[in-house]
């Protein structure tokens, strides 16, 4: 199968226009239209409904969608890691990554440790630790970072590499002064969207209960710093990692709960035998 017929594919499922997928391709419509009709054709299946100058994927086409995505990215990546091979100073690493790998520094300082040269392209992917996982698995990124570690049995590597406890942020004009499970039971609560990490809301929740209170939910926000920014506004109070603490403004109180020892963790994943020296490179910062 051409790859070329692929790219093509690609193209016009994403735009549904052959016009203007022929123009970002730089050919003509008449043989970009071609090229559609001899993929369908050595597939024999219909990948286009066709309606007026508009496209629109079929059924077929979507699944076909979905496993051509990533073999183009994969396919990229490989003819980008073969012009490197054998050089640990040139070439690209792809980096998946949870918010807290920022928050904590962890990520950005062992970048910087590493004194790159301006021939090594760095690129950072932020996304759920389940979607890291597939996207190593596809190769699509080279390292994950990531809070929940794969199975034993799964075709990786993992080291836990940070912790710090969660810390309890309040508007500091409605902060308490001794935090327990009763005086928390009535405030409204700040969280993050549970599709971000279904895991860690599930194991908050969890051990918030067995201390005798639920958070009231009653905000979700897309990621820690927009909860810490909703403290600051007085709307409620949500829990942090300690590192978010030194830049919690004046109006939030951070303060820790001895009795809720909950902590952030972070674990860094990678494939088994992975042979490309950037990646080795970067490993080794933390061995």
């Amino acid at each position: 199968m051409d790859i070329k017929l692929l790219r093509s594919f690609a193209v016009v499922a994403q735009l549904e226009h052959i016009g203007q997928a022929a123009e970002r391709l730089n050919i003509s419509s008449s043989p970009l239209s071609r090229q559609i009709q001899l993929l369908e054709d050595e597939l024999g299946v219909v990948l286009f409904h066709r309606e007026k100058k508009r496209l629109h994927l079929t059924t077929e086409g979507e699944k076909f969608l979905d496993e051509v995505g990533p073999f183009l990215q994969h396919y990229d990546r490989l003819k980008e890691h073969g012009k490197h091979l054998g050089r640990a100073n040139t070439g690209r690493i792809d980096i998946g990554y949870v918010e807290a790998a920022i928050h904590s520094h962890l990520l950005p300082d062992t970048l910087a440790a590493l004194d790159l040269s301006p021939d090594i392209d760095i690129r950072l992917h932020a996304m759920r630790s389940k979607q890291q996982l597939e996207q190593l698995q596809d190769r699509v990124i080279d390292i994950a970072f990531l809070h929940t570690p794969p199975a034993a049995d799964a075709p990786f590597c993992q080291k836990k590499i940070f912790s710090e406890p969660v810390m309890l942020a309040m508007p500091k004009a409605k902060a308490l002064r001794d935090p327990t499970p009763d005086g928390l039971h009535n405030h409204p609560w700040i969280a993050e969207q549970e599709s971000l990490n279904p895991a860690a809301r599930r194991r908050l929740l969890e051990a918030c209960q067995k201390k005798g209170f639920t958070p009231r939910i009653s905000l979700e926000v897309c990621g820690p710093l927009a909860a810490l920014s909703c403290v600051e506004a007085g709307l409620g109070f949500t829990f942090i990692q300690q590192s978010l603490a030194s830049i919690a403004s004046d109006n939030v109180t951070v303060v820790t709960l001895p009795w809720l020892p909950l902590d952030v963790t972070l674990h860094m994943v990678w494939r088994k035998e992975e042979t490309k020296p950037l990646v080795q490179r970067f490993l080794a910062a933390f061995r």
